[in-house]
């Protein structure tokens, strides 16, 4: 509904008035004779004697009440023109608040299946799961920014706090320039930062797993853009043992403090970064007499390529690469730093979209978990430090902008020296995922 102004308010009571006289106007133009039987004498025997008390005038007592009227249905309108600017006022704020605040979310169900782990069929499975619930909720000024995301899920940890970012939007700087404190990703690389709804593979890749375990940790981070947003910066002190660490939960199990940050730039169909970690995990490993402070040092490249050159859809190109020391290997259902360990691994990806609703995705990753280590085999199997690589191809449909199927086969290749047996785990993943 279109709201008028005060001023066409004013003119359209106006206007209501004189229609609302014209009734009046028109019973008085009927009542009078019309124009030749006026002219015309009455006959003698029906005029009407004259009285020579009645006045020869209509006096301006008899109009004082016709304009004391008219006044007051002005006042009467003035005062509902009045009414509907309160109202207009109160619901412009009321549509304020509604445009800054902005709910969000997700839900992806999966059924998985895969090959027993060696020939005599223990191993694998096969099940169906709710992988991510996601509750997502902003709030936006002028200044400043609330962000809170869970993630409920059946399975444990249950409903968990993913982010908690409360950010203030440097004055003067259109905000352009923000500082942010609570609960947030790493300021590292592409794929960690980049959301698992619009992820063309169900899972991240071994390396980003690795080094970046959970995506997210407690601290505080700087985010700038430059030069029309063609240059951004993000850097940030962070705990450095993620959102699951070995501590009490909501702890950093040392005083020390890393230092996260990636440079990046963005032309359009040419993205990328440099992303550096730096930072110390206080802790004893197995070889340790005492605890003593263990490097955890991180350097990344990624870069990103949008092309639509073929006909039949457009085409996108990813890459990234990381080494470090120090990483995360996942023993069940806990999460073990390899202490002060080499590590190195990289991935690339191509997207090939096919019309409006469908995709083809081809991924390979590698990762070394001991970076420079020679593979080997332990009681007929590879070694846990040996390298591993991963085909995984994934088809994607689209129904719209709140539904997304995905159907991904991965195949693990461990590097196994003679004598050793691959594990048979190629993972076939069906997920539908509804959003809003």
């Amino acid at each position: 509904m279109t709201l008028l102004k005060p001023s066409s308010m004013r003119r359209l009571a106006h206007t209501s008035l004189v229609l609302a006289l014209c009734p009046t106007l028109a019973l008085a133009q009927q009542s009078s004779p019309p124009a030749d039987e006026a002219a015309s004498p009455a006959p003698a025997s029906e005029a009407p004697a004259a009285d020579s008390s009645a006045p020869a005038t209509t006096s301006e007592a008899d109009a004082a009440p016709a304009d004391a009227d008219i006044d007051e249905r002005m006042t009467i309108a003035e005062g509902k023109v009045a009414a509907l600017e309160e109202q207009n006022t109160e619901t412009k704020n009321d549509l304020l608040s509604l445009k800054r605040l902005k709910l969000s979310g997700y839900v992806q169900g999966r059924y998985q299946y895969q090959q027993s782990l060696d020939e005599s069929g223990t191993g694998g499975f096969s099940r169906f799961g709710v992988r991510r619930g996601r509750l997502k909720t902003t709030y936006t000024t002028d200044w400043a920014q609330m962000m809170l995301q869970i993630d409920a899920v059946p399975a444990a940890p249950g409903v968990t706090v993913r982010d908690a970012e409360a950010t203030l939007f440097i004055p003067g700087t259109k905000q352009q320039l923000s500082l942010t404190l609570g609960q947030m990703k790493w300021p590292f690389g592409y794929e960690a930062v980049q959301s698992s709804s619009d992820r063309e593979m169900p899972e991240r890749t071994r390396v980003i797993r690795a080094f970046l375990p959970d995506e997210r940790d407690r601290g505080i981070k700087f985010a700038g853009n430059f030069l029309e947003g063609k240059v951004n910066v993000s850097v940030g002190l962070f705990d450095g043992d993620g959102i699951f660490n070995q501590g009490y939960v909501g702890s950093d199990n040392d005083k020390e403090k890393d230092f996260i940050g990636r440079a990046g730039f963005d032309l359009g169909w040419l993205s990328g970064g440099v992303s550096g970690w730096h930072g110390y995990s206080i802790a004893k490993a197995p070889s340790d007499t005492y605890r003593k402070a263990h490097t955890r040092d991180r350097l990344g490249l990624d870069a990103q390529v949008y092309l639509d050159v073929l006909p039949f859809g457009a085409t996108s190109i990813k890459g990234e690469y990381i080494v470090g020391k120090g990483y995360w290997k996942s023993s069940g259902d806990v999460k073990v730093e390899q202490l002060g360990v080499p590590a190195s691994g990289w991935y690339g990806l191509i997207v090939q979209n096919v019309g409006l609703t469908n995709a083809v995705a081809v991924r390979y990753d590698w990762f070394d978990p001991e970076h420079g280590k020679k593979n080997a085999a332990v009681e007929g199997r590879p070694a846990s430090s040996n390298t591993v690589g991963t085909l995984g191809v994934s088809l994607l449909h689209y129904f719209g902008e709140n539904l997304k199927v995905t159907a991904a086969y991965e195949l693990p290749m461990t590097a196994a020296p003679s004598g050793a047996q691959e594990p048979h785990d190629n993972l076939f993943t069906l997920q539908m995922q509804a959003r809003y």
